[in-house]
């Protein structure tokens, strides 16, 4: 079994880093009374041997549909991903243990059975979780987590559309003004963007770079090209 690193931030909330190779995303834990709840379930092996140490009521909120964040929920084969071409047994991994997977309007596709999020949604568990829809350029779809008023999970919501080496990465500029008003609106002061590898980042902050971004747009364009998302 692979061992995977979960780093604390307090009594309530911690996370495993994400990896590059293969790449997955961050993973948010947090502890309620009755319930694990996670944000986002990464892609790799050592990923999956945790998943499969969890209590049968978990709950799971996905952050958007990219596979570095979903890959263990979502319908996959072999040679995609962590999987070889002669992987044949990978079809029959065991599902793993989730009550509930709250996903947003673009994530249902790629996996069954979840609950589809349109408006906030609020849990209290002896922590107060607060499952949000996220205006973002990155994906369709996404979803953010605020945990007691203070943490958010971001996932790559703030991350510019990529070109994947085709095009250059670029923000919609009327999506990016969006989301800053919405991010203004919440009372978190940290949040958690993930693949960087400083996860933890005062609000504040990520609010002043979004803001930057969006002032240097072109009146006439309704983009804005960007090299690499915010580190």
């Amino acid at each position: 079994m692979s061992e995977v690193e979960i780093k604390k931030i307090d009594d309530i909330i911690s996370y495993i880093p994400s990896v590059e190779h293969p790449l997955s995303s961050d993973i948010g834990i947090i502890k309620g009374e009755k319930r694990t709840y996670l944000f986002d379930v990464g892609s790799s092996f050592a990923d999956l041997d945790f998943l499969y140490t969890l209590p049968e009521n978990t709950v799971i909120i996905l952050s958007h549909f990219h596979r570095d964040h979903t890959w263990w929920l979502t319908k996959h084969y072999p040679g995609e991903g962590e999987m070889l071409p002669d992987d044949t047994i990978s079809l029959s991994y065991k599902p793993i243990p989730a009550e509930t997977v709250y996903t947003g309007s673009h994530v249902g596709h790629y996996t069954p059975k979840a609950t589809l999020v349109t408006e906030r949604i609020t849990i209290h568990d002896g922590v107060k979780l607060d499952i949000i829809p996220l205006r973002s350029s990155h994906a369709r779809g996404s979803l953010a987590l605020m945990v007691n008023d203070d943490f958010l999970f971001l996932g790559d919501a703030t991350y510019p559309c990529l070109g994947y080496d085709k095009e250059p990465d670029y923000y919609n500029v009327q999506l990016l003004k969006d989301q800053i008003e919405q991010l203004k609106n919440l009372p978190a002061t940290r949040c958690g963007l993930s693949h960087d590898r400083h996860f933890v980042r005062p609000m504040k902050v990520v609010l002043r770079q979004l803001e930057g971004v969006y002032n240097n747009r072109d009146p006439k364009s309704p983009y804005i090209r960007f090299s690499s998302p915010i580190q």
